[in-house]
């Protein structure tokens, strides 16, 4: 295959020119310094091209699929282009240089730096000329920026020769590591906007170029100069998991994601090296790397083994570089912009080869400590679905199958009887039904579903939850789970999945990408490790946090039609559900430690020994069960009873949005279940109630108790207004506050970039909504009254948010205080104190309670209701609450209240005398 060169001028007043490839692979961007773009179509390259009249002196051009680009400038101006119209919006404005934009999350922010030593965020989905702006400052000048859409790392090169990696997986970015001393130090040379210098140099000579493949190209543009060509641009490789820097020494260092260690560094055959001035990974697979230098050679090697495949010189001076999949889907081409007005191809310079992946596990052995490859016959279906399953059916060890560590060989697919191998588990909608239909099975089995008629429910399809999980939806990632430690993203990529691993306290924890050869589909994260599964080949992959520790895998048996539902992990042990019923427990180092059959699993969650199960079956329901596995004994506090939790239906759910895809992905609609700080099981719904299990040590007593409603509470927030686009994803429970994240948009879980983690404090849900509407109602009849200078904006605006009325508000505190002391005295009569404070929370707890009842006391001695009254003292703890009472009745003149109360004081100090004696 020999490689062809075709040399196209686009702009003939030459200048230097800038390409970008569209995502779409269609779509090529070339922008001149003139003030001009043409967007060109590379399968039709007889059809005209759009033109747009951009600002001058651009310094970088970025297409997006959304049909727009974003632009910076030489003058500090940022600006954002409509290809259909050419509609010019400015994103930012600096009065130093801005020298580079990165587009990530799918279009919707880009990131912009420059001299101004801060970067950019920019919200792009912001309706009209206005733009949402965060920025955050930076130790340096940037020089250039990329980011890989897989990861969400941001790559920022520094002038001083610095390169730092920034997560942006939340709404603020997140500084994860730095290299040093590996790109060249460079500055960006502005003394071309001198106009004395530019008179001198003339500034319109740079253009009056042939063309010519006889001789060197010569530049006259003061702008040309090394400083200004010299590449320190991170470029990323598809998958995210491998990146490559252009050196200071004149070679090309690929480094992995994983811990930021080199692979392999790549150099040039030439006994004169000389800087980069560009480096793209290949767009397919990453399989090959291209770099163009400063002497406008071209070099592409293979990533795997580092050979040089190809290398040329060309006579025009070149701008940067851009690969691109050919229109029959086997070859690669190379783009290259120029500073005379042209743009160079080099088609058929590669083979796209799906067999040699640089980021498999063979080569560059990133899945760590694992011997296991992918699969060989492995389906684009089984590659959305993230599913590599392998004969279980092992007859000689029934509970578990270890992984051979020494066996090298890659394991073949028997799933050709298999119908239901691939399921729509995230709702994605990529799975055609099956014509052919199964019942399911007794035990619980996930069967293919049936066409029942109208008045038959559908099967129950068992899948996989993890605490706080998302599905796929119209993105290539979701959330494999989250809590109060942090949460797994995992990415869908052409060949495997790539999974990364943040935390919420950057502090303690660092964030963790690795690829995933095995299309994990469940997950369990705590403070020390995370607990990997997939769910159809019964394999589990331990993780801990700390390198001082190592990982394990291992591969459980599994019937046909069973799968893996959930896993929960501790610092102690690792428990296994599935959808027959297994429940199997290991210890932290993978040794098995027991195996137990129950009603079939639906989700599950620990905390040290306890485990938390919530089990379906079509016969009984929907049940829990509350059981403490230690190393000397076992109990079960709660065995499969009824667990009052609201089951979503298909169409609108409870927040007026259609739940329909969350109800496929998540057929109980449980968003997330957890242990709140003291140990007490907890469970959030689709209904956004959180309920709390308590006195669950004694089967008689256990009862669920509703905290929170958090429909109540975003009604509250939003000044007694019915919002439907406003939602809360819960992380866990700290005594009285509840770690969330307020979501806004059409799906009630959380996108990309995750928002900032948010706190509720409990309420429990007593609240008559038209009672508080009413209540306020009056209550601003009455400010109206009285301040009538008042506007109604500023009305408006003292009342954003609703204030509940003062016996309302006693009477729910009441509750949740009582509720609270209940669960805090249960803990410290079995537990004893966890935190040293427990003693100290209860009595202010007991304060609280007699303090809300004393408010309600009030309110009836004022309506004169003496009944009411005295049913409430009957529920004051403390003598001084007994005794404020007795003042609150004496200002009553409720005397008759007054000796009823202090008899009660009497015989209560009697009854202390006699205990005392």
């Amino acid at each position: 295959m020999t490689p062809k060169i075709v040399v196209k001028d686009i702009f003939d007043y030459g200048g230097k020119t800038l390409i970008s490839l569209v995502s779409d692979n269609d779509t090529v961007i070339v922008a001149n310094k003139k003030g001009m773009v043409k967007v060109l179509k590379a399968d039709k390259p007889e059809q005209e091209p759009e033109v747009i009249e951009i600002a001058q002196g651009l310094t970088s051009v970025h297409g997006d699929t959304n049909g727009t680009l974003i632009l910076t400038n030489i003058e500090g101006n940022a600006f954002r282009y409509t290809i259909q119209t050419g509609k010019e919006q400015l994103l930012t404005r600096s009065s130093l240089p801005l020298h580079d934009s990165a587009i990530v999350h799918s279009g919707r922010i880009t990131v912009i730096g420059g001299d101004d030593l801060e970067l950019s965020l920019i919200n792009l989905e912001n309706a009209g000329d206005s733009f949402q702006k965060e920025t955050f400052k930076v130790d340096e000048q940037v020089s250039q920026l990329s980011c890989n859409s897989k990861t969400n790392i941001l790559a920022v090169s520094f002038v001083n020769g610095k390169v730092q990696f920034f997560s942006l997986n939340t709404a603020i970015p997140n500084k994860v590591h730095e290299l040093s001393d590996y790109i060249p130090a460079v500055t960006y040379d502005l003394t071309f906007k001198d106009p004395l210098l530019e008179n001198i140099l003339g500034n319109d000579k740079d253009e009056d170029t042939d063309g010519s493949d006889d001789e060197d190209e010569k530049i006259s543009d003061s702008e040309f100069c090394d400083d200004n060509r010299i590449c320190t641009r991170t470029a990323w490789s598809p998958s995210g998991l491998l990146f490559a820097l252009p050196c200071k020494d004149k070679t090309i260092k690929m480094f992995s994601i994983k811990n930021y260690e080199l692979v392999k560094t790549l150099t040039t055959p030439d006994n004169v090296s000389v800087y980069f001035i560009d480096l793209q990974f290949d767009c397919q697979y990453g399989n090959y790397i291209a770099a163009a230098d400063l002497n406008n050679k071209i070099f592409v090697w293979k990533c795997d083994t580092g050979e040089l495949i190809y290398s040329n010189a060309f006579k025009k001076q070149l701008t940067n570089i851009s690969w691109r999949l050919q229109e029959d889907g086997t070859k690669l081409q190379l783009i290259a912009g120029t500073w005379s007005g042209s743009i160079i191809t080099i088609k058929d310079l590669a083979k796209t080869s799906e067999e040699a992946q640089t980021e498999g596990a063979k080569n560059s052995n990133l899945f760590v400590n694992s011997d296991i490859s992918e699969s060989e016959n492995e389906t684009e279906e089984n590659q959305k679905d993230g599913a590599n399953i392998d004969d279980l059916d092992d007859k000689e060890n029934l509970f578990t199958q270890e992984v051979d560590e020494e066996e090298n060989t890659k394991r073949k697919v028997p799933y050709d009887d298999e119908e239901d191998f691939i399921e729509d588990d995230d709702g994605a909608g990529y799975v055609i039904p099956n014509k052919r239909h199964h019942f399911s099975s007794t035990h619980g089995g996930n069967a293919t579903p049936v066409a029942y008629s109208s008045g038959r429910p559908k099967p129950f399809q068992y899948t996989t939850i993890s605490p706080g999980s998302t599905p796929f939806g119209s993105l290539d990632r979701r959330y494999l789970t989250m809590n109060t430690v942090g949460y797994v993203v995992t990415v869908r990529n052409n060949e495997q999945n790539s999974i990364t691993i943040s935390f919420f306290d950057l502090s303690r924890f660092t964030e963790t990408h690795f690829e995933d050869l095995f299309g994990y589909d469940i997950c369990s994260l705590n403070e020390n490790a995370t607990l990997f599964a997939q769910s159809k080949s019964g394999q589990i992959h331990y993780r801990p946090h700390s390198a001082m520790h190592s990982n394990w895998t291992k591969v459980l048996p599994l019937q046909r039609d069973e799968k893996i539902t959930s896993v929960a992990a501790t610092n102690k042990r690792v428990y296994i559900g599935t959808s027959f019923g297994y429940l199997r427990t290991f210890n932290i180092f993978g040794v098995p430690l027991a195996v137990e059959k129950v009603t079939p699993i639906v989700s599950l969650v620990a905390n040290e020994f306890r485990i938390f199960i919530v089990h379906y079956s079509p016969f009984n329901g929907v049940s829990y069960s509350l059981y403490e596995q230690g190393p000397q004994s076992s109990k079960y506090f709660q065995r499969e009873s009824p667990l009052p939790i609201f089951v979503p239906q298909s169409g609108l759910g409870s927040s007026g949005r259609s739940n329909d895809l969350f109800t496929s992905f998540n057929p109980l609609g449980i968003k997330s279940m957890f242990f709140n700080i003291y140990g007490d099981p907890c469970i959030f719904g689709s209904d956004n109630l959180l309920m709390v299990l308590s006195k669950w040590r004694s089967t008689m007593e256990a009862r669920w108790v509703p905290l929170l409603d958090a429909n109540i509470e975003i009604w509250k927030m939003s000044g007694g207004k019915e919002t439907s686009d406003v939602s809360v994803w819960p992380l866990g429970l700290t005594y009285d506050v509840l770690n969330c994240i307020l979501v806004k948009g059409k799906n009630f879980w959380p996108g990309f970039p995750l928002p900032l983690p948010s706190e509720l404090g409990v309420r429990v849900p007593i609240l008559v909504k038209s009672k508080v509407l009413q209540e306020t109602k009056n209550k601003k009849k009455l400010q109206s009254e009285a301040e009538v200078a008042m506007s109604d904006d500023e009305t408006k605006e003292t009342n954003e948010e609703l204030e509940i009325p003062v016996n309302m508000a006693a009477e729910e505190e009441y509750i949740r205080s009582k509720v609270l002391s209940s669960l805090l005295s249960d803990t410290l009569e079995n537990d004893g104190e966890l935190y040293g404070n427990e003693n100290e929370v209860l009595t202010s707890l007991v304060g609280t309670q007699d303090k809300s009842l004393l408010r309600l006391f009030a309110d009836a001695c004022s309506e004169q209701n003496s009944d009411k009254a005295m049913s409430i003292v009957f529920e004051l703890k403390q003598d001084r609450a007994l005794n404020a009472a007795v003042k609150i009745s004496e200002r009553a003149e409720m005397l008759g209240l007054v000796r009823r109360i202090n008899a009660i004081r009497e015989a209560k100090f009697e009854e202390q005398m006699n205990s005392i004696e």
